[in-house]
């Protein structure tokens, strides 16, 4: 059967200059456009990894065919090497900003991790305990005995509770009696896999009075948002204290 198409110069029926778009470019450029979603939830930066994979992979797909005079005579063999730049730029772009954010984000969470759990030991040490108190979180503090069946303590009894409990914890009271003036260093270690959002920083008070070797404790540090006005603000609680394990 015959067309009124022109054949090509080898006999087929191809039409000189038209060269088929490549569908591993369009879905490069598609996935580079998806990676943005990494920058707001860092544990999609598989999204933008993946990305990249297809624009390589796109690139190769458009690169010429042949050696020689056919390569220096052809071009592309599929059009759409543009769109798998950019899906690549995308891509690496997009990937780049989401880890100088988590980077970032951690940074500033070990800085104020470090800050809110030296305000707390402050404070213990300074004999605040009912400022200490409100620092922590209700799991810190266990539950004093109860006052008798029916009976329901009020505000200023349950603080007074409250107070008496966190004197009486052991951990307390060896902070207390290395004393006010003992060096103490901080360190947020990184976050706790066991409780969500939370920051684990390890304390060491050396030398620390009636103790052989230096007190080392192991502080969860968690940030609970609080809104002030129409803004909102990270408020630093203790959700946990004890003795470092392995000191």
């Amino acid at each position: 059967m015959r067309t009124d198409l022109p054949d090509a110069a080898d006999g087929s029926d191809v039409v000189a200059g038209y060269r088929p778009v490549s569908v591993l470019a369009v879905i490069a450029l598609l996935a580079g456009i998806l990676s943005g979603v990494a920058v707001f939830a860092p544990a999609l930066l598989v999204v933008p990894l993946i990305a990249s994979a297809l624009a390589v992979v796109a690139l190769r797909d458009v690169s010429p065919r042949g050696d020689g005079d056919e390569r220096a005579e052809g071009g592309d063999r599929k059009a759409g090497r543009w769109w798998a730049l950019a899906g690549l730029a995308l891509a690496v772009g997009f990937g780049v900003q989401s880890v100088a954010t988590t980077l970032t984000q951690r940074s500033v969470a070990f800085r104020r991790a470090e800050a809110a759990a030296a305000m707390f030991l402050e404070m213990v040490r300074e004999d605040r305990l009912g400022d200490a108190v409100k620092t922590c979180l209700p799991q810190v503090i266990p539950p004093p005995m109860g006052i008798g069946v029916g009976a329901q303590a009020t505000p200023d009894v349950q603080e007074r509770q409250a107070e008496a409990t966190l004197a009486g914890m052991e951990i307390i009271q060896d902070i207390r009696t290395c004393g006010r003036a003992a060096p103490t260093t901080l360190e947020c270690v990184g976050a706790e896999v066991r409780f969500p959002d939370s920051w684990a920083v390890v304390v060491v008070i050396d030398p620390c009075e009636g103790r052989s070797k230096p007190l080392e404790i192991r502080m969860l540090m968690q940030s609970k948002p609080v809104t002030r006005g129409q803004r909102i603000y990270d408020n630093w609680m203790v959700a946990g204290i004890a003795p470092n394990v392995g000191q």
